[in-house]
């Protein structure tokens, strides 16, 4: 009775600890996926910011430049050769 009852111990130790190996290796592996979403979101989330940051460069750079061809009076020019252009045809 005594060798049953210590069997029946040393079996259910066995049991548990085999167990909590498994879920303890099946926590670590979700977590681990988890983690790969995470910095695959975060790596996402700096290349929309990057993309943000050039675009408002480019807009930037498109006003300056709108800017000086106003100010140079670029395109009145050009407006008036071609419809003194015309005319003259």
């Amino acid at each position: 009775m005594v060798n049953w009852f210590c069997g029946f111990l040393w079996g259910s130790a066995a049991t548990l600890l085999l167990y909590s190996l498994y879920v303890g290796k099946r926590i670590q592996e979700e977590q681990d996926k988890a983690t790969k979403c995470v910095f695959k979101y975060e790596e996402y989330r700096r290349r929309i910011r990057t993309l943000a940051n050039e675009n408002k460069s480019l807009v930037y750079q498109v006003r300056e430049l709108e800017k000086k061809l106003e100010s140079s009076n670029y395109t009145s020019d050009y407006t008036c050769d071609y419809l003194g252009f015309e005319e003259t045809k």
